[in-house]
């Protein structure tokens, strides 16, 4: 009898934790759906989504500034530790040469990237500010000019992760879902920076 108590018991904990799960990803699912449909109809992108288990993943393509551009999410990982990725990516972006632009950090310079070079702007507060890498250091700082630095030290607190540019395409990975309105503020504004060193990049070869 005593051990019927204890698996019904159970069996009723398990039962709550997954109407608990479903009611928060309800809401979080509603909230980000929020973000990427105000996103949408701002800069005239389509929006799709499909299901993992309880989680939406959104997604956003279409043209921004004239070049193919797109939003989505992924899952990332497996079993207990998968993880929700949100991946911003803009396509033909006019770079022939790799870099990358992050926040510096205590293990930032451990190590090398492959092919890439340290760039510092002899601004101690900014050089200690950021990590940037480069393989091409002179084709970076042709188009890398003092309002860039601003915009980028401007969006300190709003940058998770590292800008990344390979083979042409320049993009954005923030771990975890964004869903409270500040963090989608930070992600659409680190969106806009992307395309300012697009513009600057461009406006320097015309």
């Amino acid at each position: 009898m005593k051990a019927l108590v204890v698996l019904a018991v159970s069996i009723g904990i398990f039962l709550l934790l997954i109407i608990w799960t479903i009611k928060i990803s309800r809401k979080a699912n509603a909230r980000k759906l929020t973000f990427y449909l105000d996103l949408a109809r701002k800069y005239k992108l389509n929006h799709s989504f499909s299901k993992h288990n309880f989680t939406a993943l959104n997604v956003l393509e279409g043209m921004w500034n004239g070049m193919p551009f797109i939003i989505y999410e992924q899952m990332q990982g497996s079993g207990k530790n998968q993880t929700l990725v949100t991946i911003a990516v803009i396509e033909d972006a006019p770079f022939d040469f790799d870099f990358r632009i992050g926040k510096e950090h205590l293990f930032s310079k451990a190590g090398k990237l492959l092919g890439m070079n340290d760039i510092e702007f002899g601004d101690n507060e900014f050089d200690s500010q950021f990590l940037i890498k480069a393989e091409n250091e002179d084709r970076f700082r042709s188009f890398f000019n003092y309002k860039l630095q601003a915009e980028l030290s401007n969006l300190k607190k709003d940058l998770k992760a590292p800008i990344k540019v390979k083979k042409g395409a320049v993009n954005y990975t923030q771990y975890g879902p964004i869903t409270n309105t500040n963090d989608f503020k930070s992600f659409e504004k680190v969106v806009d920076f992307m395309f300012q060193l697009i513009k600057e990049a461009e406006r320097g070869r015309s």
